[in-house]
């Protein structure tokens, strides 16, 4: 037998060899190497109408919260957190109203009563009607002098809609409301 038939004789049995090592090691390699993260389940805001009631109540009252607060010069509070589609939209446009006509809102306002009126199991969209007592905010403009509507009414019916966003609930849309407050 020649030299390179021997040759050819043991590359056969040693490119077997190889291939069975490469083939076990990835093999332990792959039963090693751990698998993707788990992603977590986003953890629902609410499960049940009444929770997601309850969860459209308190989006409000830490809107009004915060708009008191920014209103009597706290910092670092910005009611627009708690808003998002139309009710964000017509909020910044207000802020621009006032900056442009130079009035501002002093005083506060407070939730009397808060009214679920329906739930959207699909869009989980709660719709309600809030009374605002505003009696205790004045409209003032720029040289500090009280220019509030005489007419103005103490307490307010608003139309709100609230949906879950970016794991809050959210408040998308404000309106006036023709449903009695008294």
């Amino acid at each position: 037998m020649t030299t390179a038939g021997r040759a050819g004789r043991l590359v056969e049995p040693l490119r077997a060899g190889i291939a069975v090592v490469l083939v076990a090691a990835a093999v332990g390699l792959a039963g090693c190497t751990p698998g993707p993260a788990p992603k977590p389940t986003p953890t629902p805001l609410f499960t049940s109408e009444a929770e997601a009631f309850k969860a459209a109540e308190q989006a409000f009252g830490r809107f009004v919260d915060a708009k008191n607060q920014m209103q009597n010069g706290g910092d670092g509070v910005d009611p627009q957190e708690f808003l998002a589609g139309s009710a964000l939209e017509d909020d910044i446009q207000s802020a621009r109203d006032e900056d442009a006509g130079g009035t501002h809102i002093e005083g506060v306002s407070t939730v009397v009563r808060f009214t679920p009126k329906a739930f959207d199991p699909e869009s989980r969209a709660v719709d309600s009607v809030a009374c605002l007592d505003i009696s205790k905010s004045r409209v003032v403009d720029a040289q500090g002098k009280d220019v509030t509507p005489p007419t103005r009414q103490p307490v307010v019916a608003l139309s709100i809609k609230t949906m879950p966003s970016r794991s809050s609930m959210r408040i998308f849309e404000i309106s006036g409301s023709a449903e009695p407050c008294g």
